[in-house]
């Protein structure tokens, strides 16, 4: 009997020692799509669980949520390069720590490819609603910019900004939560990170290069989409669009983002 309780006593120790460093039962971070310009992951975790990513190269490092017990996928949107991957799971507080660690070294096969597809932040098929809605306001058009000018247009025309969740937001009520781009496009309701991923999503379901921004302007934290047409990035600004209730005819009629 005192050999099993000893024996069982090991085995609480090496499961408490699991827990407190933040080790999970599985956790994959698959890269052998990274010369597609994106990667994968999944955990076997709680729900409710808090998890976030961490993606450096170059000496920076971006953060994303993560939510357990999902299929995960993310851009190499910052090109070539010597990648570090690593899966954090909370700790206590804002503290975290590691679960799982994974290097690339990504070459990409064209790069434009992280601009150009489906992603957790920026999820669209050909199938869903934002894959078809796409399609609709662009069947006819043959060159980028036109059908660019369509998205922005139809978004600026019926999309209204959600001042309640927005409140929230600035309250700290919601502190992190990931664009759902056929939600919004079915409630037409959102704030600018919203409108940035339905804008992307569908210029991405249509073959345009388009990427999500985030950071500081002179209105404040705002997110925003960069468009690649004709060899060029150009800013564009669907929030203010959407507030405005601005259209365009040309790439020069949209709005760009504040500085």
């Amino acid at each position: 009997m005192k050999q099993l309780c000893r024996i069982l006593g090991v085995f609480c120790i090496f499961f408490a020692l699991l827990s407190v460093h933040g080790f999970a039962a599985h956790a994959e971070i698959d890269v052998s799509t990274a010369p597609d310009g994106f990667f994968s992951v999944f955990c076997e975790e709680h729900p409710t669980t808090k998890m976030k990513l961490g993606v450096t190269t170059a000496g920076q490092t971006t953060y994303y949520d993560y939510t357990p017990g999902t299929k995960a996928v993310f851009a190499f949107d910052k090109g070539d390069g010597d990648y570090a991957i690593v899966l954090y799971r909370r700790h206590s507080g804002t503290s975290y720590r590691k679960v799982l660690t994974k290097p690339v070294s990504v070459r990409l096969k064209d790069p434009l490819a992280p601009y150009l597809v489906s992603t957790t932040e920026i999820t669209f098929s050909q199938e869903d609603a934002v894959g078809q809605k796409a399609a609709a306001l662009c069947e006819g058009l043959s060159d980028d910019q036109s059908k660019m000018i369509a998205i922005y247009n139809d978004i600026a025309g019926s999309f209204q900004y959600d001042e309640v969740f927005a409140a929230a937001v600035r309250k700290g009520a919601v502190r992190n939560y990931i664009p759902n781009t056929n939600q919004t496009l079915n409630s037409k309701l959102g704030v600018c990170y919203d409108f940035s991923a339905v804008f992307a999503a569908m210029c991405r379901s249509q073959g345009i290069p388009c990427t999500l921004v985030k950071g500081n302007t002179s209105i404040g934290y705002h997110a925003w989409n960069l468009v690649y047409l004709d060899g060029t990035w150009t800013a564009v600004d669907v929030t203010s669009a959407i507030i405005y209730r601005a259209s365009a005819t040309s790439l020069s009629d949209c709005i760009a983002p504040p500085q």
